[in-house]
C-alpha cells in the first residue's frame, strides 16, 4: 500500500512540474530560513548553560535610582553575601576585569608587548562554579598565591606557539612577572565570560596596594562582576528579595534605597539588554523573538502556498477522484494518499532547504554576523527537530488539502464550475494572509533599515571624520607630552589631545555633583570627562558661553590627597554643556563663575571630592551613540586626569589618514615608547559599531521580507497560473469579440490586486503600531512618515501585479480559436 501510495504521489508530482517546482522551491526556501533562525535563536539561548549547576547559579546586580540597571557592584558585596547568607548560598565569587599589556621574555616575541583587554582577577571558587575546561597544569595555589596566573589556548599559541607553557612567564604592565600555571581550553562561544587570563583577587590587592587579607569595604570600588550559587533547597528569589534590607547595615539607609541588589539567573544575562556595564555584548529577548517570528512567518507562507495549489488544483484531479471512488476507494485510503503526496514533497524540500542551508550559512554568518551552529550529521537534536519539521509541515500544509479532496462526491466531476467556485472564497484568504505577513515584513523592514541609517549617518554634534583614538597606558600617560609633540611632527597630523573618554562613544564616570543653595531632592549623577586644552576647538564644537581650558594656566587647580588616599581638587575650572544647564537652573552667562562640586561619597566619606568654578559652557554633542539622549556632562582638565586616567590619545587628520601616514605615526609611537603596541581605532568607526545589533536586525528584516514576498509571488503565479487555464475558454471568447490584450491581463490581474489591497489595509496599521513601540527605545528616531506606507504598498501591489501579469499575458496572446476548440 505505501509504495503504491509513493508510486502515485510521485507520478502527481512530476505531471505537474509547474505546480511541484513552485512547491518545493517555496517549501525550501521556508524550511531552511526557519532551520537558521531557529539554530541562531537555539545558540543565543544557550548562554552558559554548560556550567554545572547552572540553575542555581546567580549574577549579582543592582536597580540604581530606579532608572538604571548596573551588571556591576562595589566589592564589599561579596562581603555582605558571605556574612548574611552563609547558609543559604554555597559559592560567592567577585571577578574584575581589566584591560593591561603582557610580553613573554622567554616566548615568540620577547621584545613585544600586547595589549590584552580580557584579563580577570578572581576570588577562589572560580575553578568550581564555572566550567571552564582546564587541559593542562592546575589550579593549585593560583588562588592562594600572589602572580600566578591560568590562560587560554589562545593565549598559549600566541605567546608560547607551540611549547607548553605552563611554568613559564608573562610580564604584565608595571613589569610585573606572571606565572603561568596552567591552560584553559578557549570558552565557549555561548558565554559571556570573555576573558583570556584568570588570576587571583590577591594579585589584584597586591597590585593596588591593598591588604591581602581584608575584604572590600566599598561598594564602589572595585567595580566587581559577582556570581553567587544558591544551596540546596535554598530560594533564590527569598535570598534576592531580601538583600536590600540586609544592605542597611551596611551603608547609610538613605544611600541604600537608591541601589537594590539582587540577584539574576545566569542564564538570563545574555539575552538582558538594559544593564549597563555588561561584561560582553547582549542580545534583547525581543529581538530573538522578532528572529524567530520571521522564521516561523516564512515557513507558514511556503505551507499556505502548498495549501492554496493543492485545493486550486482539485479541479484538475476531479476525475482521477470520481474514478477512484466509483471503484471502490475509500476515503481514509484518500486521504493517505494525499498526505503521502505532501510528505514526499515536503521531504524533498526538506533535502532542498539543507542543501540551502549549508550553502548560505557560511554568507549570513559573515553578511549579518550571526553565529549558525548547524550539525546534521553531529546533532541528535537538530536531527529530531527536522524530523519534527517534516511531519509537522507535511501535516500542516496536506491535512487541509487531503480532507478536502476526499471529500469530492463523483457527481461534482461535472461540476467543475461550481467547485472552483466553492473553494475560491478560501484561496482568496489565503492570499490575503500571505500577504499581510510579507507586506508587514516589508514595512518593518524599511524602518528597521532608515533608523538604522539616520543613526548611521546622523551628525554626531562634532567632526568625527579623520579623528583616531589611541589607547594609553601608564607608561604612555607618563611620557604623554612627548607623545603629543612628537606626534604632531608627523606630516597631515592637524591636532593631538588627551581625553579620558572618545567622543560620541564613551560617556564617562558617573559622580554626584552639586552646588550651592541646590536644592535637596534634585541631587543627581553627572556624567564627567576629563579633556584637554583646545579640545574643543579640535572636535569643531563652539562655546556657548567662557572658554576652553587654557594651557599652562591654573586650571588644574590644587590638588591634595584625603586620609593620604583618595584625590582632592580645589578651585578648579570646569565646563558644562548645554545639557547641564537646566540642573544648575542657569543661563549659559549666568553659568560662567557658578561654583560647582564633583564628588563621590559614601556612608559620609567621601572618596573624591573636585571644587571649582565654571569658566565655560560648551554646546551639546553626542559623547555617546544616537540610542541615548545628550547628558549632563561636567569636564575637568586632562592634567589631572592621573586620578582616573586619561586613557586615550586623540589624533586629528587634516584630510584623513591613508596608510603612510598610519604607519609614521606607529613609527614615531614606538621611538618614544619602544615595546608599547600603538593600539588605535577610528572614532567614526568606533560610533558605527555602537550601531551593531540595529545593522544585523535591518539587514535581517531586509533578507526576509525579500523572502516572504518571493514566497507569497510564488503562490500567487501558481493561482495565475490556475485561474488562466480555468479560464482559458472565456478568455478565447472575450479575444474572438474584441477584448484587447491589455484588456484582459488587467482584467484578470485584478482580482488579485484588490486581495493585495486588503492586505495592504490589515498590514500597515499593524506594522505602523509594532515600528512605532520599536522605535520607542531611540532617543532619537525617524518619524514614521506617509512614505513608509506608500513605499511598502507600491512594492507588494507592482511585485504582485508582476508576477500575475506574466502569466495573464501569456494566456491572453494564446490563439482563442485554439483555446476554444481544445475546450
Amino acid at each position: 500500500m505505501l509504495k503504491n501510495y509513493l508510486k502515485i504521489a510521485w507520478r502527481s508530482l512530476v505531471r505537474q512540474k509547474t505546480f511541484s517546482l513552485i512547491n518545493v522551491f517555496g517549501l525550501s526556501i521556508g524550511l531552511a530560513c526557519f532551520l537558521i533562525l531557529l539554530a541562531f535563536v537555539k545558540f543565543e539561548r544557550s548562554y552558559d548553560s554548560f556550567h554545572p549547576d547552572q540553575d542555581k547559579l546567580y549574577r549579582v546586580v543592582q536597580d540604581v535610582r530606579n532608572d538604571q540597571q548596573w551588571a556591576w557592584v562595589g566589592g564589599a558585596a561579596a562581603r555582605m553575601l558571605r556574612s548574611e547568607f552563609e547558609n543559604q548560598l554555597d559559592e560567592v565569587v567577585s571577578i574584575i576585569k581589566i584591560s593591561t599589556y603582557a610580553k613573554a621574555p622567554e616566548g615568540l616575541y620577547p621584545e613585544d608587548s600586547f595589549r590584552e583587554d580580557k584579563f580577570i582577577f578572581a576570588d577562589q571558587g572560580f575553578e568550581s562554579l564555572f566550567g571552564f575546561e582546564l587541559i593542562s597544569g592546575s589550579w593549585e595555589g593560583v588562588f592562594e598565591n600572589p602572580y600566578q596566573m591560568v590562560i587560554t589556548e589562545k593565549i598559549a599559541q600566541k605567546y608560547f606557539g607551540e611549547r607548553n607553557p605552563v611554568g613559564e612567564v608573562l610580564t604584565l604592565t608595571g613589569d610585573l612577572d606572571f606565572e603561568v600555571k596552567g591552560v584553559l581550553k578557549n570558552p565557549p562561544m555561548n558565554t559571556h565570560m570573555d576573558f583570556d587570563f584568570v588570576s587571583s583577587m590577591v594579585s589584584f590587592k597586591t597590585t593596588e596596594n591593598f591588604p591581602v587579607t581584608a575584604d572590600f569595604g566599598s561598594f564602589w570600588w572595585p567595580q566587581t562582576y559577582t556570581y553567587v550559587k544558591v544551596a540546596e533547597n535554598q530560594s533564590a528569589a527569598a535570598i534576592s528579595a531580601a538583600i536590600p534590607s540586609v544592605n542597611e547595615n551596611y551603608r547609610d539607609p538613605e544611600e541604600a534605597k537608591n541601589y537594590i541588589h539582587y540577584l539574576q539567573p545566569i542564564s538570563d544575562i545574555h539575552t538582558t539588554a538594559d544593564f549597563r556595564g555588561e561584561w560582553t555584548p547582549s542580545m534583547s529577548e525581543k529581538t530573538l523573538w522578532i528572529f524567530l517570528s520571521i522564521g516561523i512567518f516564512v515557513l507558514v507562507l511556503a505551507c499556505i502556498n502548498y495549501v492554496n495549489l493543492a485545493t486550486a488544483r482539485a479541479i484538475k484531479r476531479m476525475k482521477e477522484i470520481g474514478i477512484r471512488k466509483v471503484n471502490g476507494a475509500k476515503r481514509g485510503q484518500l486521504i493517505g494518499q494525499f498526505l503521502m503526496e505532501s510528505i514526499l514533497v515536503n521531504g524533498i524540500s526538506i533535502l532542498f532547504g539543507l542543501m540551502l542551508v549549508v550553502m548560505i550559512s557560511p554568507a549570513i554568518e559573515r553578511s549579518i554576523g550571526l553565529i549558525i551552529p548547524i550539525d546534521v550529521l553531529g546533532d541528535w537534536q537538530l536531527q529530531g527537530l527536522i524530523l519534527g519539521i517534516w511531519l509537522v509541515s507535511s501535516l500542516v500544509s496536506g491535512i487541509f488539502p487531503a480532507f478536502y479532496l476526499s471529500g469530492l462526491r463523483p457527481e461534482m466531476i461535472l461540476k467543475e464550475s461550481t467547485l472552483g467556485r466553492s473553494k475560491s472564497g478560501l484561496r482568496q484568504s489565503l492570499v490575503v494572509f500571505q500577504f499581510v505577513l510579507s507586506t508587514l515584513l516589508v514595512f518593518c523592514a524599511s524602518v528597521a533599515y532608515f533608523q538604522h541609517t539616520y543613526m548611521s549617518n546622523a551628525s554626531m554634534g562634532f567632526e568625527s571624520d579623520g579623528l583616531i583614538a589611541v589607547k594609553m597606558g601608564n607608561l604612555a600617560l607618563s611620557n604623554s607630552e612627548t607623545l603629543k609633540q612628537e606626534l604632531a611632527k608627523v606630516p597631515g597630523v592637524e591636532d593631538v589631545k588627551l581625553s579620558s573618554d572618545r567622543p560620541g562613544v564613551d560617556s564617562g564616570w558617573n559622580p554626584s555633583v552639586d552646588y550651592p543653595g541646590m536644592p535637596d531632592d534634585l541631587s543627581q549623577p553627572i556624567n564627567v570627562q576629563y579633556v584637554d586644552f583646545d579640545y574643543f576647538e579640535m572636535l569643531g564644537v563652539e562655546m556657548r558661553a567662557g572658554r576652553e581650558f587654557a594651557e599652562e594656566s591654573a586650571d588644574g587647580g590644587t590638588s591634595y590627597m584625603m586620609r593620604e588616599q583618595f584625590a582632592a581638587l580645589d578651585n578648579v575650572a570646569m565646563i558644562v554643556n548645554e545639557a547641564a544647564l537646566p540642573f544648575l537652573n542657569k543661563s549659559a552667562e549666568e553659568a560662567i563663575s557658578s561654583p560647582l562640586r564633583v564628588f563621590t561619597e559614601e556612608n559620609g566619606q567621601l572618596f573624591s571630592n573636585y571644587k571649582g568654578n565654571i569658566v565655560g559652557v560648551v554646546e551639546n554633542y553626542h559623547t555617546r551613540d544616537l540610542r541615548y539622549a545628550i547628558s549632563p556632562t561636567v569636564y575637568l582638565p586632562v592634567e589631572n586626569a592621573a586620578f582616573n586616567g586619561a586613557r586615550h590619545l586623540i589624533v586629528k587628520a587634516s584630510s584623513g589618514f591613508d596608510a603612510k601616514m598610519l604607519e609614521e605615526l606607529h613609527g614615531t609611537w614606538k621611538k618614544v615608547i619602544p615595546g608599547l603596541p600603538f593600539d588605535y581605532n577610528f572614532i567614526d568607526e568606533a560610533i558605527s559599531m555602537q550601531y551593531e545589533q540595529q545593522a544585523r536586525t535591518s539587514s535581517l528584516l531586509g533578507s526576509f521580507a525579500f523572502l516572504t514576498l518571493l514566497i507569497s509571488c510564488l503562490g500567487i503565479l501558481g493561482l495565475s497560473i490556475f485561474t488562466s487555464e480555468a479560464r482559458r475558454k472565456e478568455i478565447g471568447i472575450r479575444r474572438v469579440l474584441g477584448a484587447s490584450i491589455v484588456g484582459i491581463v488587467n482584467k484578470l490581474s485584478s482580482e488579485f490586486l484588490i486581495l493585495v489591497g486588503i492586505s495592504l489595509a490589515i498590514a500597515l496599521p499593524i506594522g505602523y503600531w509594532l515600528m512605532k513601540d520599536w522605535l520607542a527605545q531611540f532617543a532619537y528616531s525617524i518619524p514614521l512618515s506617509i512614505w513608509f506606507f506608500v513605499v511598502s504598498g507600491a512594492v507588494s501591489l507592482f511585485l504582485a501585479y508582476s508576477t500575475v501579469s506574466i502569466q495573464s499575458l501569456r494566456t491572453a496572446q494564446a490563439n482563442p480559436v485554439d483555446s476554444i476548440k481544445n475546450e
